[in-house]
């Protein structure tokens, strides 16, 4: 194992991932113009080895190497590195002049000197696994000083205090701690106590620590950190016993010893795989016999609860440790790092498909349709949850017999397009068919306004049966949350009053809230209200997805289906058939001129990827999924329903 250089410059090219500086490549001043590398390694006894690649056969994967050396570059690092021919080497193998080579076979120098590369070098070659012999009497071993998980974890745990043991046998309690999850203010806390029996302090506390951990939040990280903490301070050839209230860093380190994290297919597909391949290495590097033991979190054990204090006001002391992400020396010889800042520690596949689907997101948003979005934001009552939101849609009411899997499609294709503003009113057929819906077509039951989807609901023929259905959905709510305020025993009039206070429940052609509502964008204070009457968070979520569906039925059967009867009776009139519907339309007809939502203004919540503002970065960094960090439309039906949006360009 080597690292490789240019043709003919010594030219660090191996990009470590604790600094990311590299050097340009330039020829050397006098050289070869062969077309091999050059290649610079450790000898055993941590001295530079230089060699020439000559001959490279790919096939049986081996090449032919010629060994050079250079006496004075440790001795004058800042001067240009010399090389010269190994007197006497077998390893050198004399390469006789031709056309394409210079003659001059004894000297060679490079443009960069060894303190230049020093640090490259010795960082590769410390972690390959040679088993270095230093053992000759008369041979002086130059100091290396590689940079190691050991070494980096040695920066950051410099001043962590602990207690020696005679029979190197070490006892500690951890826990971890994580507050403001998805918002900036986000915080992983990790502590540690080492705990000595009859030593004479107060309930056997020897020492202890604690810090913090960034990006990728999650509990499962907080508590992991505390471990990595633990085995990093623990000296070699201990035992080390590690009482954890967390089930998944037991798990975690049962992995470990499987080497489950060297194994790339399951590397990959754990999370937090980066810093849990450094605890597996640094559990083999130093030879550690580590014992989880379970604790049971909260149960009156004052030592894991002392941990838990720890870790929980590591938050904000001023003698918390902090673990970045460039604190951590990897396991592999390269990482993944999103936008040179973030390292990845989630799967790879998930990760490009959420990039995707945020390129996807961004055309989204320009879209017409969902401009109204932006107007919501001046309600701070009406904030759309877009996890309610995606799981409504996706919510399938239960077959009977009077709702049949035929009629269960037809309700869930009328949903998605009732929120996607496809549904085929008169003004959406007349941009696809402008042969057959002429531009001066009004609605078929007022005959008074041209019909969109903000009038499918505002006309005078359907106000009364559209108020009949957002009362009903109204008062279906408000009995949901009596049934909660009664299991809670907590009066439930406040609760019902900030219900009825919102704007969506009276609409007009200005109320984007009732729009909203009715398009299925479900704000988030629907669940907000069952949550704080003891209700959790899944079953409010599925109560609301129930009311919800009930209220699209009724819409389609109240609204939809007369409407629908109307303009088929007015076809028929027009002797306009299904066969002439489905056929090409002709070319070169012009335009419709009606522009859909032409009164909105355009959208200030849509933010560019220059601005700084990057969805898939915040949610590695602050927590929770990627759509939960934008203020637009949510972004998995993107992917599924790309060309649906796209169709109308609006």
């Amino acid at each position: 194992m080597t690292i490789w250089l240019d043709d003919v410059a010594l030219a660090f090219n191996f990009t470590p991932t604790i600094d990311s500086s590299f050097y340009d490549l330039t020829p050397c001043l006098s050289s070869p113009p062969t077309t091999k590398n050059w290649i610079v390694t450790l000898d055993d006894y941590g001295s530079p080895f230089f060699g020439k690649q000559l001959l490279v056969q790919a096939s049986r994967g081996t090449c032919s190497i010629v060994h050079w050396i250079s006496p004075d570059c440790e001795s004058s690092p800042g001067d240009l590195i010399r090389l010269s021919p190994c007197p006497g080497c077998v390893a050198h193998i004399p390469l006789p002049p031709s056309k394409k080579r210079n003659a001059d076979l004894t000297l060679l120098t490079s443009p960069f000197t060894w303190a230049d590369i020093e640090d490259g070098v010795r960082l590769y070659y410390s972690r390959l696994e040679f088993d270095i012999d230093s053992s000759p009497a008369n041979t002086t071993v130059a100091s290396v000083t590689p940079f190691t998980i050991e070494s980096s974890a040695t920066a950051v745990f410099a001043n962590s205090p602990l207690v020696i043991s005679s029979d190197l046998r070490y006892i500690f309690f951890t826990d971890g701690s994580l507050i403001n999850l998805g918002t900036t203010d986000v915080s992983m806390g990790w502590s540690w106590m080492q705990i000595v029996p009859d030593a004479g302090f107060p309930n056997s506390i020897a020492t202890y620590a604690h810090g913090l951990i960034r990006d990728n939040p999650s509990s499962s990280r907080a508590e992991a950190a505390a471990i990595y903490a633990v085995l990093t301070i623990s000296p070699r050839d201990s035992e080390v016993t590690i009482y954890t209230d967390s089930q998944t860093a037991i798990d975690g380190l049962r992995s470990c010893f499987s080497s489950i994290y060297s194994n790339s297919r399951l590397y990959y597909k754990t999370t937090n795989f980066e810093l849990w391949a450094i605890i597996e290495r640094t559990i083999f590097s130093k030879n550690l016999t580590v014992l989880p033991v379970k604790v049971k979190a909260h149960s009156g054990n004052y030592l894991n609860d002392f941990a838990d204090f720890l870790a929980n006001t590591a938050h904000t002391a001023s003698s918390s440790i902090l673990i970045s992400g460039m604190d951590l020396a990897s396991a592999h010889d390269f990482v993944l790092i999103y936008d040179n800042d973030v390292v990845c520690e989630s799967n790879p596949r998930y990760l490009l498909k959420q990039y995707y689907q945020t390129q996807l997101m961004r055309d989204l948003l320009n879209l017409t349709r969902f401009h109204f979005i932006s107007l919501l934001s001046s309600n701070i009552d009406y904030i759309v949850d877009w996890e309610l939101t995606w799981f409504t849609l996706n919510f399938k009411p239960s077959h009977d017999a009077s709702f049949t899997p035929e009629h269960a499609s037809r309700h869930l294709t009328f949903k998605f397009k009732l929120f996607l503003d496809d549904l085929p009113t008169l003004e959406k057929l007349k941009r696809t068919r402008p042969d057959l819906y002429m531009d001066e077509l009004t609605c078929r039951s007022c005959i008074d306004r041209m019909e969109d989807l903000m009038h499918l609901f505002m006309c005078k023929k359907r106000r009364l049966p559209m108020q009949q259905i957002l009362q009903s959905y109204q008062n279906h709510l408000i009995s949901k949350l009596l049934e909660a305020s009664n299991l809670a025993d907590i009066d439930p009039t406040p609760f019902i009053a900030k219900l009825t206070s919102l704007s969506c429940w009276s609409f007009s052609s200005t109320n984007w809230f009732s729009f909203a509502l009715i398009r299925g964008c479900l704000p988030k204070l629907f669940i907000d209200l069952f949550v704080d009457l003891s209700i959790p968070r899944t079953s409010a979520i599925k109560v609301i997805a129930a009311i919800h569906n009930n209220f699209v039925q009724k819409f389609r059967r109240r609204i939809w289906n007369p409407r629908s009867y109307e303009k088929s009776r007015w076809e028929n009139a027009m002797n306009i058939t299904y066969k002439l519907k489905t056929t090409p339309k002709p070319s070169n007809l012009p335009l419709s001129t009606y522009i859909p939502y032409s009164s909105l203004p355009p959208p200030t919540l849509h933010v560019s990827r220059d601005s700084g503002t990057d969805w898939l970065k915040n949610s590695m960094k602050y927590g929770l999924p990627w759509f939960n960090h934008f203020s637009g439309f949510m972004g998995h039906l993107t992917v599924l329903l790309n060309n649906s949006f796209c169709r109308m360009e609006c």
